[in-house]
């Protein structure tokens, strides 16, 4: 005799004494109300088990069962099958419900809901919209985010109407908003993609070609502090990654320094850092410029920053000019010079008493090589040969630079080094050609 599940067992009889009118309704639309009655009611009673059971310090059943109990006290009647509805409840709070296909396709990296039904996915930098993924209403919607966010214990309420935090399981970054600051309901996840591209790839893709992938391998093993500049989602981090994995031995000991956790470079010899925002009253907020503080510390081989963001541009700058060699970093710049004039306008949050040319000087001074991106593709690299004073410019001197052939063809143009570059390299054990 099979062993029966009582509560199980109540559900089947209940939905044998719903009558014909139940029978009559679509039987979707009810699945769908019993998910949202009863995620609405986890969400806004709950909320401590769904924080618990996502941090993994209570088990998945025990969500389970207080879905099953929900619907058990509240005589939901089950037309989408018992276990089916359960794992739709569960899913949809422990996971990303209607959005978990677009997390799981390698191919999207951004995922925009702007309301109930209108929802984009960005896939090689264009958006798509996407509709066959509908929420039902504004506040089907808003309770969705209430669940995702609680996912990763953080809540969404009109007082604290916009909320920008991160999955750091699932490698995500999530932006949110509700009503009164936002007109309506939106949520914005944004993937950070971990792959380990190998050189290969990147060649095939037309990051790069075999004399740039040459060049770049010299210049990190010359230990020239390197700035790679790029708009938003040009591939600065993956390239940085691939640089750092591939160019930089094992046996010097690195630090990395991160807003947020992105990078995760495979290298054995190093301590990763990241910032923490303060979470109470109580707690203590950790910047960037504190992890670049504390970095000085460390007695590192070289110093990885994620990406300027504030006032730490000071404090790295500063020690790139004063023997701290080898170092990468990136920063968001629409073409080389815009990446110094970007770099400069940081370093005035330091509140130090220098003038902007002068910031401009320290950044000749520390920065050796700058490497500009769009699209996932390296279209410039420039060595800093020094500072004009009288025109108070940062002086670069182009290595590669794309053009257009006749066919209309992008193609690299390689330039000869100056003879100040090729003593750098010289000075550092490396001959260039």
């Amino acid at each position: 005799m099979s062993i029966i599940s009582l509560t199980e067992e109540i559900h089947r009889r209940q939905s044998i004494a719903v009558g014909e009118q139940e029978k009559a309704q679509p039987q979707n639309r009810h699945t769908e109300d019993i998910l949202f009655l009863v995620i609405q009611e986890i969400l806004q009673e709950y909320s401590d088990v769904v924080q618990a059971v996502s941090l993994g310090t209570k088990e998945p059943v025990v969500l389970e069962r207080l879905a099953a109990r929900i619907i058990a006290e509240r005589g939901y009647a089950m037309q989408g099958g018992y276990q089916g509805t359960i794992k739709g409840i569960v899913d949809h709070i422990l996971r990303y419900g209607p959005l978990q296909d677009l997390i799981d396709d390698p191919k999207v990296t951004d995922i925009f809901v702007n309301g109930p039904q209108n929802v984009y996915k960005r896939v090689n930098n264009q958006d798509i919209f996407c509709p066959e993924i509908r929420f039902r209403d504004e506040k089907h919607l808003e309770q969705y985010i209430r669940a995702v966010l609680a996912k990763v214990g953080r809540r969404i309420t009109q007082a604290e109407c916009l909320v920008d935090t991160r999955d750091v399981r699932n490698h995500l970054r999530i932006n949110a908003g509700i009503p009164p600051a936002a007109k309506t309901p939106y949520l914005c996840i944004r993937k950070h993609i971990v792959a380990d591209f190998t050189a290969e790839d990147f060649r095939r893709s037309g990051t790069f070609t075999p004399e740039i992938e040459e060049f770049l391998a010299l210049a990190l093993r010359a230990r020239l502090n390197t700035l790679i500049a790029g708009p938003t989602g040009s591939g600065k981090t993956t390239l940085m990654r691939f640089l750092a994995s591939h160019f930089i031995p094992d046996d010097e000991r690195i630090v990395v320094m991160e807003e947020e956790e992105e990078l995760r470079i495979p290298h054995q010899n190093q301590v990763a850092l990241e910032a923490k925002k303060k979470a109470g009253e109580d707690d203590v907020e950790i910047t960037l410029d504190d992890l670049v503080r504390n970095g000085l510390r460390m007695a590192m081989r070289r110093m990885l920053l994620g990406e300027f963001r504030g006032k730490e541009a000071f404090a790295l700058i500063r020690a790139f000019g004063t023997g701290h060699d080898g170092g990468i970093v990136t920063v968001h710049a629409n073409d080389l010079y815009n990446a110094v004039d970007q770099i400069a306008v940081m370093m005035l949050y330091a509140n130090t008493p220098l003038k902007y040319e002068h910031l401009k000087l320290l950044i000749a001074q520390a920065i050796n090589l700058i490497v500009y991106m769009e699209n996932y593709r390296i279209t410039d690299i420039a060595f800093v040969a020094g500072y004009d004073h009288q025109r108070q410019e940062v002086l670069l001197e182009p290595v590669f630079e794309t053009e257009r052939d006749a066919a209309g063809n992008l193609v690299y143009v390689r330039h000869p080094l100056s003879d100040a570059a090729r003593k750098l390299f010289w000075r550092r054990g490396v001959v260039v050609q």
